[in-house]
């Protein structure tokens, strides 16, 4: 097992420096075991990006190469031969994860509004009422409502 490890330490660190590898190990994690080809389809369908098989396939290998990936069979689908997380790469996507966290936090925080009534953070559907001359965001008409009738209480 030390042998193993000392090899782990001859490697270069795997850089996660662009969307196409953060979203590949997102997917990795998301669904076990996965193809090279249903990563490839999904970057395309989720993010309008048509990757490079060479590129996706040589950045799965060295996750492999790294122990960070084993082989595993897929039953679904006629490419049987699919790829699974280990727990070093498990150990690995969380520590890649945390890292772009607060990249992600800060895209996303500006987007965020807050429910005037009950204080929930709303990314996506807010309702909105001008109340006072002064627009409000809301969860839901219900807060909304709740809200009015404690202003004029």
């Amino acid at each position: 097992m030390l042998e193993k490890h000392e090899k782990h330490e001859e490697h270069e660190e795997i850089k996660v420096q662009n969307l196409t590898r953060f979203y590949t190990l997102v997917l990795i994690k998301s669904k076990s075991p996965i193809t090279g080809y249903y990563i490839l389809k999904r970057l395309k369908e989720d993010l309008g990006k048509t990757s490079s098989p060479t590129y996706v396939y040589d950045f799965l290998k060295s996750l492999k190469r790294e122990g960070y990936l084993e082989d595993a069979k897929v039953s679904d689908s006629k490419r049987s031969q699919g790829y699974m997380l280990t727990t070093a790469g498990d150990m690995f996507t969380e520590n890649i994860f945390s890292r772009f966290n607060n990249m992600i936090e800060t895209a996303i925080q500006s987007k965020i509004k807050i429910c005037a009534s009950c204080g929930v953070k709303l990314y996506d559907s807010v309702h909105t009422e001008k109340i006072r001359g002064v627009e409000l965001n809301f969860c839901c008409k219900h807060c909304a409502k709740a809200y009015k009738s404690q202003i004029s209480a």
